[in-house]
């Protein structure tokens, strides 16, 4: 199963690092986005191949669903439950309204 994490970095030197120490033998898929939205922060977004690799996670970023990028339905679906699992308080909350007959 593949997983989809957004990552944030302090500049394109460090996020650069961090991917080429990656394992070679995976086949994760990386979006570079660079600077986005007025931030000075460099971001990255990776489909892993397996799971998230927990050195990544001082970096690891939530927005709040889906961001500007994702990699197709199957992981925009994951990416969301994560989402949710991780910030609870985020789901929303649907409100029933009475129907007067």
């Amino acid at each position: 199963m593949r997983q989809f994490r957004k990552y944030e970095f302090g500049s394109k030197g460090a996020a650069s690092t961090k991917i080429n120490a990656l394992d070679k033998e995976h086949n994760h898929i990386i979006a570079h986005l660079g600077e986005i939205k007025g931030s000075s922060n460099y971001h990255v977004d990776v489909l892993w191949d397996g799971e998230a690799d927990p050195n990544w996670n001082n970096q690891m970023i939530w927005c709040e669903p889906m961001g500007i990028h994702s990699f197709g339905y199957k992981s925009e679906q994951e990416y969301t439950t994560a989402y949710y699992e991780a910030n609870p308080e985020m789901i929303p909350v649907v409100k029933e309204e009475k129907i007067e007959e």
